[in-house]
């Protein structure tokens, strides 16, 4: 169980993974949210420094996986030009990630999944290219510190589509490779990821199994009472992490 749970104790290692089975179900059956869920969690129990870069890893290994099954219902224009905005931000956040210390990091983890997960609902009619890749940039930008931002694309989508599997589809080719080109780069300034490797594969795979529970659920749901769950759940992950940032301060 060590060489699994680096460190944790067996309560806290069945949580993630239970967070992980749930998120992944969450955002295959809902389109977002489940991740705010995820890395709300991992800010209560993983060291601050593992904690973007595990989500980032976890996220994409389960993301590939729903990118798969939802192949034939995404936005493609959409996705590619969103990644090429995406490289930017990476770009951009560079000086900022070496600067956080672990109280400011907790500080903006708890207040961003609070306003990610309460974001007003608004209507566009058209998405312009430029608007796309400005909205590939700034997610790109935030992501690095946040490490969430499919409540933001969710909330973009929802406005212009009407089609569910298209809004599921789309969120999940853009943030499964906006993870994947995140986790590289974390890597490449310095986080080891060999001593959570196999905590790393484990959650990847009961995130698989909760994205099929989720694909099950797509067309089944109540999305009204499951989003009022889910909001009150992020709620009080978010306060915790602000009271224990301005608790170290």
């Amino acid at each position: 169980m060590e060489i699994l749970s680096n460190g944790l104790n067996n309560l806290d290692l069945i949580l993630i993974i239970f967070c992980c089975f749930l998120g992944s179900a969450i955002t295959t059956s809902v389109g977002m949210g489940g991740g705010i869920v995820v890395i709300g969690t991992m800010a209560l129990l993983l060291p601050v420094n593992a904690i973007i870069p595990i989500h980032a890893l976890t996220q994409c290994g389960a993301g590939i996986m729903r990118a798969y099954i939802f192949r034939k219902t995404f936005l493609k224009k959409f996705f590619f030009i969103f990644i090429l905005g995406t490289m930017l931000g990476y770009y951009l956040s560079l000086d900022f990630i070496m600067a956080l210390t672990e109280s400011t990091l907790k500080l903006i983890l708890g207040i961003g999944i609070i306003i990610l997960a309460f974001l007003p609902k608004f209507t566009i009619n058209s998405l312009p290219n430029k608007f796309i890749f400005s909205l590939g940039t700034l997610t790109g930008f935030l992501t690095m510190f946040l490490g969430i931002m499919g409540p933001i694309l969710g909330t973009v989508l929802n406005s212009f589509l009407k089609d569910r599997h298209l809004i599921v589809g789309t969120i999940a080719w853009c943030i499964s490779f906006q993870n994947f080109g995140k986790a590289i780069i974390l890597g490449s300034i310095g986080f080891d990821y060999f001593p959570w490797i196999y905590l790393i594969i484990l959650l990847i795979f009961f995130s698989y199994l909760g994205t099929f529970i989720g694909k099950k659920l797509l067309d089944k749901s109540n999305n009204q009472l499951f989003q009022k769950i889910l909001k009150i759940v992020i709620l009080i992950l978010g306060f915790k992490l602000i009271l224990e940032a301005i608790i170290v301060n």
